[in-house]
């Protein structure tokens, strides 16, 4: 059961409402645009891009290794830090990785976008990303 929220809790950890900006931050901070909208900067795509291509090889690297028969799923999956050619966590984005050996969760958050930019994905190898909406659910933004 505690296994259960960790995940849903990492998985759903990107779907809460943005936070709202202090006072302190200005009004510059309320107009600021997504960073991967549609108007996405050249080097804001490059960044997203980056963590794009590390959530795929996160994913090949967990699934690498054979399992014990051709027809059943891979039963043990690794601690990132035991995850083999894999690139450094962009500038700006916080990886958060969960394994318990059965199942593996992971996201990438876009620290410097207040819209809360994410990429996400687990053992099911599918690879989500968005940005939150206030009714919880996840906005797609377009692949690249």
């Amino acid at each position: 059961m505690v296994k259960q929220i960790a995940v849903a809790a990492l998985l759903l950890g990107a779907t809460g409402s943005p936070p709202a900006p202090s006072f302190a931050q200005g009004s510059a901070q309320l107009s600021a645009p997504c960073l991967h909208g549609p108007s996405e900067q050249a080097n804001q795509r490059t960044r997203r891009e980056q963590a794009f291509k590390m959530a795929q090889q996160i994913n090949r690297a967990e699934h690498s290794s054979p399992a014990l028969l051709p027809s059943q799923p891979r039963r043990e999956y690794r601690p990132f830090a035991q995850l083999p050619n894999i690139s450094p966590t962009p500038a700006g984005f916080r990886l958060q990785f969960y394994a318990d050996g059965a199942t593996y969760a992971f996201s990438l958050e876009d620290t410097l976008d207040r819209f809360e930019f994410a990429i996400s994905s687990r053992h099911h190898q599918g690879i989500y990303q968005g940005t939150p909406r206030s009714d919880g659910q996840i906005v797609p933004a377009e692949t690249p």
